[in-house]
């Protein structure tokens, strides 16, 4: 029943009385129907907070553009880069597997380097970018400091830039581009890696208020993108931080309104990235598998491995077809860099069927072999990558 229908029933009725006699009774229904409809949205609303994962506003994803089109995409996506190295000449990105990195990272390079005067030949180490990962790391860090769980990111794109130096070049000249003189590896200058990761500073607009110890005081934080995760850059004097419908809240001894330091981790938009795709670490949330992470304890079955391996979009492109104990493949997982592994452990062979390839399948094997570890700590697992189909 709704207000309609009560309507079109007192249009329908002729007599006077019987007319004022329903509209009465009318009055009563009307209400019924209001707060069943409001009822209504608040369950509605309070479903969706309850099956909502709150870890979906901790994924990190990774792009690359150039430097100059961060602007298009910074509502969502941010610039890890803080400036070159210094005594490098360029910063490039290389577009190959994660093992040919390894090999350009451990020898020395012949490349062609194109400045404003031709093109020079050098002879160049290229190194890592450590300043990227370094962001990782603290990162890493406040997140454990503020109590949020930490999953192993998946930002391929970092790995494939490298600092090139050579002494016998001068580093005041304008570098154009940077090639391999074996011409096997595209790489690119200009370039630079996005996360969406952003640092700002907040101030409590809010008088601060005693915490429940009457110690400390409360501060409340208006967040400016209420759906976004935040961290808060742990102090001496923070204690506490945790989230209220009023916003974040941080407990403090700072007895007067202050500006904190957080990181703002933007959930997905629906944006366009310029150059690579995007990379994350989501896990699609389905019910089956918000059953299994409630679980008290997880089987170790080929169907349980194979669930957690679909549940990545990292996965896309690969199909688990093979998993065998007591055997080792040739990749690893990303060797605790990101979370501690025990050792001394079984060895489990995870074998996966490349659908699509891309330069960066080895890095989604290794990034689904560490996951599977995180599940069983008692596996020391490893990949292995099938091309064709047999």
């Amino acid at each position: 029943m709704d207000e309609s229908f009560i309507y079109e029933r007192l249009k329908a009725l002729s007599g006077g009385s019987e007319c004022s006699l329903y509209r009465d009774i009318s009055k009563a229904f009307e209400e019924v129907v209001r707060y069943n409809e409001k009822a209504l949205d608040d369950l509605k609303q309070n479903l969706e907070k309850e099956l909502r994962d709150i870890s979906e506003r901790f994924y990190l994803y990774g792009a690359v553009a150039a430097a100059e089109d961060v602007s298009i995409v910074n509502d969502f996506l941010f610039s890890m880069d803080d400036g070159q190295a210094e005594g490098s000449i360029a910063t490039i990105f290389c577009q190959c597997t994660k093992s040919r990195m390894k090999e350009i990272f451990e020898n020395s390079q012949e490349l062609i380097v194109e400045t404003d005067e031709g093109e020079v030949p050098i002879t160049a180490r290229i190194r890592p970018c450590r300043r990227y990962q370094k962001k990782i790391d603290e990162l890493q860090n406040l997140f454990y400091e503020n109590g949020v769980y930490w999953r192993t990111p998946y930002l391929p794109y970092v790995d494939r830039f490298g600092d090139v130096f050579c002494e016998n070049f001068d580093s005041s000249v304008t570098v154009r581009s940077v090639r391999f003189k074996s011409g096997d590896v595209f790489t690119g200058v200009g370039l630079i890696p996005l996360w969406n990761v952003e640092p700002i500073s907040l101030k409590c607009t809010v008088f601060p208020v005693p915490a429940i110890d009457e110690w400390n005081f409360r501060h409340t934080i208006r967040l400016p993108f209420w759906q976004d995760g935040y961290v808060v850059r742990m102090e001496q004097a923070v204690k506490n931080v945790y989230m209220s419908q009023d916003g974040l809240e941080i407990v403090s001894e700072e007895r007067m309104q202050r500006t904190f330091d957080l990181y703002r981790i933007a959930v997905h938009r629906d944006v366009k990235v310029p150059h690579y795709p995007l990379t994350s670490n989501i896990r699609r949330m389905r019910h089956i598998d918000r059953q299994a992470d409630n679980a008290v304890s997880r089987l170790m079955t080929r169907a349980e491995i194979g669930r957690i391996v679909t549940s990545y979009e990292a996965a896309a492109g690969l199909e688990l077809v093979g998993i065998e104990e007591g055997a080792q493949g040739t990749i690893g997982g990303l060797c605790g860099r990101y979370q501690f592994s025990s050792k001394g452990r079984e060895h489990l062979l995870l074998k996966f069927r490349v659908r699509k390839d891309s330069f960066l399948v080895e890095d989604q094997a290794a990034f689904l072999v560490e996951e599977v570890g995180s599940f069983y700590p008692q596996f020391l697992v490893t990949g292995e990558l099938l091309y064709g189909e047999n």
